[in-house]
């Protein structure tokens, strides 16, 4: 795949990205804990010890974006699974039970925010590279998790999603990850943008920006009806969005 790009560090004839780790250097976890804002005192709270340059959950949302398009479930039988393309070994290494892409999705945050505070961005040379990313603070749910306070106490608190709003983000165009299970916790503009045309084709479902499972059932059972389809049921890639939004 295309972020597969092999650490040159790394290289040991061995190949993989996600190989056993080597415990960092008393420097590196020093580098990396350190140049920490030591009182931040504001309207009366006050926060100490918070490090600068802490990775975000943000930066993690990109790197699982261009590892995997964010598809928590993808297997496409090229050794690395989940949405941080992890392979099995590094995994199980972690301590996690069974394979990365079966895993749910908190998990699998869990197991790259550790993989990062073990080895920083190296496992996702490619990815990193392309997205630039260059914090080498704690993961966000390491103990510098301060820093996600702070920044979401600064960070007005963004509007709940409208169908007005994701029409106004997606309009009729297929944005490229197809809606599938793995989806159904999350509010997605294209998945409103979906369950909106489809109530305007009159199946019965709730339009909340969630493809749980009533939504894949719909799809499903439109696949059925039409015979249009993504390759597997309850799927909404770019054949049903074409046949149900775009058209």
């Amino acid at each position: 795949m295309r972020s597969h790009d092999r650490d040159p560090v790394r290289s040991t004839g061995r190949g993989g990205r996600h190989r056993a780790a080597t415990p960092p250097s008393t420097a590196t976890r020093v580098l990396r804990t350190t140049g920490a804002v030591t009182a931040l005192v504001w309207t009366g709270l006050a926060i100490t010890a918070v490090p600068a340059g802490a990775a975000t959950a943000d930066d993690f949302a990109r790197l699982r974006k261009c590892e995997s398009g964010g598809n928590y479930a993808i297997n496409t039988g090229n050794g690395f699974y989940g949405a941080y393309q992890f392979d099995q070994r590094t995994w199980t290494g972690l301590g996690y039970p069974g394979r990365p892409d079966q895993a749910p999705p908190a998990m699998q945050d869990e197991a790259a925010y550790k993989l990062y505070d073990q080895r920083g961005w190296s496992p996702w040379p490619g990815c990193t590279s392309k997205l630039g990313l260059t914090r080498n603070g704690p993961a966000p749910t390491s103990s510098g998790a301060g820093g996600d306070v702070i920044e979401q106490a600064l960070t007005p608190a963004e509007e709940p999603m409208t169908l007005e709003r994701a029409r106004s983000q997606v309009g009729s165009s297929f944005g490229g990850e197809a809606l599938n299970a793995s989806m159904g916790e999350q509010v997605r503009a294209d998945a409103f943008v979906w369950q909106a045309k489809m109530r305007e084709r009159r199946f019965v479902l709730t339009v909340d920006g969630k493809f749980g499972r009533e939504s894949q059932g719909v799809a499903a059972l439109y696949s059925y009806l039409t015979r249009v389809s993504d390759g597997q049921p309850g799927v909404v890639g770019q054949n049903l969005w074409s046949a149900t939004v775009a058209s």
